[in-house]
């Protein structure tokens, strides 16, 4: 999803510059869809055939935004339809268009790196706390414990269960923070959380 949204400008430039050359819309897109788009390419070539069968221009680009999961593509899809639909200047629109998603891209990176200090720091303060969980089960409570044999193992395991349960939970939260804060979704924070787990 992030390789197409990032080839998405792109596509729009190609097919503005098309309706320049005197192309209607649906010619911009069917002659845009023989350069290589890399993983978007099928993508494309699926739109301009849907365009090329008589499906309705609205529909065929709702259909191609669905298919990109992307949320990005399918905001500026319904953009360019509702222009198509109520006569702007189409090729003005999609110049914008490619000029604010490559704007929203360049925002998305300089905040992955100015976040990167950050989540390494989130890493290194879990691993932290992992050090010192593991210290006190194999060092510090076995030596507060000076009763009986018996009783030593079973708060040994209650400690060492407790620790591990605290862990867990840390490496998950931990997670879901640093992705929210590196990628500003709880969701990228799933594979960290999964990680540290």
């Amino acid at each position: 999803i992030k390789k197409i949204e990032a080839i998405f400008p792109q596509f729009l430039r190609d097919v503005t510059d098309n309706i320049n050359a005197g192309m209607t819309l649906p010619q911009a897109i069917k002659t845009a869809s023989e350069n290589d788009y890399d993983v978007m390419s099928d993508y494309i070539k699926e739109l301009s055939a849907k365009i090329g069968w008589g499906i309705a221009f609205d529909k065929a680009f709702l259909n191609f935004a669905d298919a990109t999961k992307s949320k990005v593509i399918k905001r500026t899809v319904k953009g360019i339809i509702e222009v198509h639909k109520h006569g702007g200047a189409i090729n003005v629109v999609l110049r914008a268009i490619s000029e604010s998603v490559l704007e929203l891209e360049r925002i998305k990176k300089e905040r992955e790196t100015s976040v990167y200090g950050p989540m390494v720091t989130g890493y290194f303060i879990f691993f932290l706390f992992l050090g010192i969980m593991i210290t006190m089960a194999k060092v510090l409570i076995p030596a507060f414990i000076t009763q009986g044999q018996g009783e030593v193992e079973s708060v040994r395991t209650f400690f060492t269960d407790m620790f591990r349960n605290m862990v867990v939970i840390q490496g998950v939260f931990a997670g879901i923070g640093i992705g929210k804060m590196a990628e500003g979704t709880i969701s990228a924070g799933i594979k960290h959380a999964f990680v540290l787990a």
